[in-house]
């Protein structure tokens, strides 16, 4: 089956059946490919201008840095979630020492006074 390159979409109408190309690469019947109709609507595809090039260049570059972001915020998000568990491991230290001093003045306070 030969391969076309439709520039300029159309419609053809065959025996009362209509197929529609749309402008790009199409995989054709070879009535199709010789029909008067679609060779005045297809040819070579045009090489890529300077600048769909830079466009490209662009897309590239701008999913690579997304990648690069993607990566920096889940490195953050564990950066975060580490910070958070030492915070906790430290509110409990220091509850623990509030709670050891609290028991070390009440202790203080019901021992008998040492005789001097």
């Amino acid at each position: 089956m030969p391969k076309i390159y439709v520039k300029k979409a159309f419609t053809l109408n065959r025996g009362g059946e209509q197929q529609h190309f749309p402008v790009g690469p199409h995989t054709v019947g070879a009535d199709v490919a010789e029909h008067w109709y679609a060779k005045a609507h297809i040819g070579e595809p045009e090489p890529p201008s300077e600048a769909e090039a830079a466009a490209e260049e662009l897309l590239a570059d701008l999913e690579q840095r997304e990648k690069a972001l993607t990566a920096r915020e889940k490195a953050a998000d564990a950066r975060d979630a580490d910070l958070a568990k030492r915070e906790e491991a430290v509110a409990a230290r220091e509850k623990a020492a509030e709670q050891a001093a609290v028991e070390a003045a009440a202790a203080a306070k019901s021992a008998p006074p040492a005789k001097k």
